[in-house]
This record gives C-alpha cells, structure tokens and sequence, in this order.
C-alpha cells in the first residue's frame, strides 16, 4: 500500500514538474524570440585594372544575421525590451561584420525603455539612421532605396555615405505624430577598441545625428543630418585638429498605383572617404595625404529610381551619382575632384512570405580622383552581376 502510494506521489511530483516546465518554456518563448535572416548566391564582379572574379558569397541581397530579443510589460503602456544581434556569413558560418575578437553581438546589443504613445530611449551598440542595418536605420525605415537591396552598387552606399554602427551609443524615439517620428542619437565614443572612453571626451570619436521621418498613406519622406568629430589624439587616419564630418540627407517615395518612385540627396562637408560601407573609399587610397588635412571630401549624391511588378516579381531600377572634391592636403594625387555614376536593376521573386530569389545587375563608371590609384580605380570603376536566395526565420 505504501509503495503504491510512493510510486503514485513520484508520478505526481514529475507530472507536476513537467507540467511546469512546459508552461515556464512557454513563458519564456512568449518574452523571448529567435529571429534572423540568412543570403546566400553567386556574385560576379568586373572591377578595372583586375581580372574578374565569381564566387559564392553571404549577404549579397540582405545581410545574414540572427539576433535574440525580449519584450517585458511596465504597467498598462510602458515596457523594456533587449536586441542582441550577430552577423554571420552563410557560405562558411563564421561571425560577421566586427573583425574584433569576441565582438559576437557586433551588429546591435541594447536595451530600451519607453512608453505607448510617448516614445523612447535606447542604450548600448546601435546602428545610425543613414542605413539599413539596425532597429533606427532610417534608409530602410522609410523605403529609401529604391532598388531595397544591401548590395554595394545597388544600395543607396553606392554614391551616398552610410552611418556607422557604433559602440556607446544613446538614441532617443518619439512615437508617430501625425505621421511624423523624431530621432535623436549620440555616441560616446564610436569605436571602443580604437578610441577608448577612458581617454577622456577630447580623445574619443563621437556621432551626433537628428532625424524625421514620415509616413503617409501612399507616401514617406526622410530628413537627416549627422556629425562626426575626431579624437584630439593622434590615433586615428586624421590630425587631431581635423574638422567634423557634416552630413545632411533628404529623401522622398511615392506610389502611382503599382509604380513607387524614390528620390534622395545628400550634401557632405569634409568627409574623410567617399562612398558608403562596404565600397569605402578613403582619403589615402585616393593619394591624398589624409593624416595632415584638416579639411576632409566636400560631395553632393543624388539618386532617383523606381520600382513596379514585372512577372510575378518585382522589378527595381535606379540610377545614382555624386561628385566630389577633395579639400586637404593634396599629396601625391593627380586629381582633386571626380565623379561616379552608377545604373543599377534588381528582379525580385517571393516564393512566400519567408523565402525570396533575386538578380541584379550594376554598372559603375568614375573619373578624375576615382581613377587616382588602383585601388581606388578598381571599386570606382565596375560592373556586377549577383543571384542567390534568402529567407527569413
């Protein structure tokens, strides 16, 4: 008698655990979620003065990434919430997109708070607005590019400078008034490992960025200015006197029934490279002397591009150009002013919500200090052809 009541009280005790067990898993799953994207295809690329090259090759289309994030209640409309993301490259598996040694949450790790119909406030490793990579990317939160691909020629990077992701960083979010969501963000020090915060202000790289974004019904716009000042050491590619980087972008979509049409501008002063991640290219790899220049590139970009549905897909087309003048130190450069244009197409498919096949092709041409060096002449001066697949998990 006693042993039966033994064996039933232990079955009871482990139903009960188990019982449990499922309904904390089930908690925990409803808090928490795995989330991530994975690209994967074939990239060809014809850069001038470089024999052509095809290979397989993550992140073409999109980035690879997978990233955890939670979501607590705070009374009746406020809440907290975590992001932890790592970019990974789906050909070899290894991390991506921070070269640092244990950098593996390196595309975004922070918490946030903030209130239901007030806004709010985000502290830790965050992309800026100027892109698409990050939770207040303002490029892809308002649809300004309008081939909607992270490809090097094709995304809005190809002529237009992106925004940094940055370490020690705050960002502050308004929620929408009448279609209109107010941005401010600012970094401590954008690189941690290169501008330690235990060197004092002075010696740190800091951003600064303002940001308002709009949405209509059929219709979004996107205002932005960023600066960038330097460290006043000397431990970085630039004097320490160097003036701030000021950018200042301004763009627009519209839909015509299935046509949408995007434009977009932007102005630099005193940049230190041209182009946007991961096309790069910088004041030395052109010949100028970078490392004594206070004053850095001054260049104007425009894009204007459009998009339709063409054979069950849909068919992105855009053209872009910026020029630009470099206002240093000249070096050994043989020119100080230069342009680059770039025609880009994408055909995208959606076998269902999750997974997407896509094409692109781009077509890149530069002159004057584009064409300074071989370095400089082979990203400036190129054509790229690209499929693969990606799907969203």
């Amino acid at each position: 008698m006693h042993t039966t009541q033994l064996r039933i009280s232990a079955l009871a005790l482990a139903t009960s655990l188990a019982a449990l067990g499922a309904a904390s898993t089930s908690a925990l799953a409803a808090e928490t979620e795995i989330y991530g994207q994975i690209d994967t295809g074939f990239y060809a690329v014809d850069s001038k003065g470089k024999n052509p090259t095809l290979e397989m090759k993550p992140s073409i289309d999109v980035s690879s990434y997978w990233g955890l994030r939670g979501r607590e209640s705070l009374g009746e409309t406020g809440y907290v919430h975590f992001v932890l993301e790592s970019g990974f490259e789906g050909d070899t598996g290894r991390v991506a997109n921070d070269a640092r040694a244990g950098a593996l949450f390196s595309r975004e790790a922070m918490v946030v708070i903030g209130r239901e119909g007030t806004g709010e406030i985000a502290l830790g490793r965050t992309a800026g607005f100027l892109g698409s990579t990050g939770t207040y990317a303002q490029w892809a939160a308002t649809g300004m590019n309008p081939l909607a691909s992270n490809a090097p020629d094709a995304a809005l990077a190809g002529v237009f400078q992106s925004s940094p992701i940055m370490d020690n960083a705050i960002v502050v979010k308004s929620a929408p008034i009448h279609g209109v969501t107010l941005l401010g963000q600012f970094s401590n020090s954008t690189n941690q490992a290169t501008y330690p915060e235990s060197e004092g202000f002075s010696n740190t790289e800091h951003l600064y960025a303002l940001a308002a974004g709009w949405k209509g019904e059929n219709a979004t716009a996107l205002l932005a200015w960023q600066m960038i000042d330097y460290a006043n050491a000397a431990n970085g590619p630039q004097p320490h006197d160097a003036k701030p980087t000021h950018n200042i972008f301004a763009g627009a979509s519209r839909g015509f029934g299935d046509l949408r049409v995007h434009v977009a501008y932007q102005h630099l002063e005193n940049a230190r490279g041209m182009l946007g991640v991961p096309s790069v290219i910088s004041a030395s790899s052109m010949g100028f002397d970078g490392a004594a220049s206070r004053e850095g590139f001054r260049a104007d970009a425009f894009s204007i591009g459009a998009n339709a549905p063409l054979l069950g897909g849909r068919l992105h087309g855009s053209v872009k150009v910026v020029t630009g003048e470099w206002r240093g130190e000249r070096g050994a450069a043989a020119d100080t002013e230069g342009e680059r244009w770039v025609g880009a197409l994408r055909w995208a498919y959606r076998f269902s919500k999750r997974t997407g096949f896509y094409v692109l092709g781009t077509y890149a041409y530069a002159n004057g200090m584009f064409e300074n060096t071989d370095a400089s002449n082979a990203i400036a001066n190129r054509a790229t052809a690209a499929a693969g697949l990606t799907h969203k998990f």
